[in-house]
């Protein structure tokens, strides 16, 4: 017959294995990333009431240990270049899904939204061109003209650096930086939101661009200067003029382009 206290015991020492005469202490830790960490601890005794308390002590201090520990990996652990260029291709996907629904919603401002998206194509490639963000000088809409831009185009440039510059107004929505870099399994900050938002230049240029062509594939509108510079004539008729609000018949494409970005944020 066996002893009844004994397996009862060892059962009820939590995390608790023997390995020959010492006792040990396991836990298996799913890390932030998801990564299974075994964690195995010699309790040193061959004594089971010593291994029941130094088991007991190590489970207790367990969760906030490995707080420290996560915290730290977080902290010490950088993005890699194809986690960037997976955040980028996801945001592209879903700022092109974005856009796409609120074109098809609003088939009536074809010109106008066309109009958004070219003023945002340009504003992304200066970004991408430049690596970041930087005030506009006379000396680069002079090199602009120099280069074939017309007026309208530098103004709309212009103005729109200026949303972000004088009214904090961008496209790139730190929120989604965030939720891109948690999902990672990074603690968002400065830097990593500046590393995403340099891959994310090209990608957003690239949406607002395909976002284009769409436009004027499912509208039948093409703009009559460049393919991705289109320009907002006026209605060619009174029936038509009645059905643009005023404000959408009066507004330039950086003021449009700012009402769109408001209405996505409600």
């Amino acid at each position: 017959m066996g002893c009844p206290g004994r397996s009862s015991t060892l059962a009820s020492l939590q995390h608790i294995y023997r390995r020959g005469h010492i006792f040990w202490w396991r836990r298996v830790h799913f890390s932030f990333h998801n990564k299974p960490i075994d964690i195995r601890l010699s309790l040193g005794t061959p004594d089971r009431l010593q291994a029941r308390n130094r088991g007991a002590a190590l489970t207790a201090s367990y969760d906030r240990v490995v707080n420290v520990l996560n915290q730290r990996m977080r902290a010490e652990r950088d993005l890699t270049e194809r986690e960037l260029q997976r955040i980028a291709r996801d945001m592209y996907e879903a700022r092109l899904a974005e856009l796409c629904t609120q074109q098809r919603a609003a088939p009536g401002d074809a010109e106008l939204l066309s109009a958004a998206n070219n003023a945002y194509v340009d504003y992304f490639d200066r970004l991408a061109r430049v690596g970041g963000h930087l005030s506009f000088m006379p000396e680069e809409e002079d090199r602009l003209r120099s280069e074939g831009w017309d007026e309208r185009r530098v103004a709309d440039l212009r103005q729109t650096i200026g949303l972000r510059e004088e009214r904090g107004i961008t496209p790139v929505r730190p929120s989604e930086l965030n939720q891109h870099l948690g999902e990672a399994g990074l603690e968002p900050d400065d830097n990593l939101r500046w590393k995403v938002e340099l891959v994310l230049y090209r990608a957003y240029r690239d949406a607002y661009a395909d976002a284009e062509r769409q436009l004027q594939s499912e509208s039948g509108f093409h703009a009559p200067e460049a393919p991705l510079r289109a320009r907002t004539p006026m209605p060619s008729s009174d029936t038509e003029a009645l059905a643009i609000p005023e404000r959408w018949r009066t507004c330039t494409p950086t003021q449009a382009a700012e009402w769109m970005y408001a209405d996505v944020v409600r």
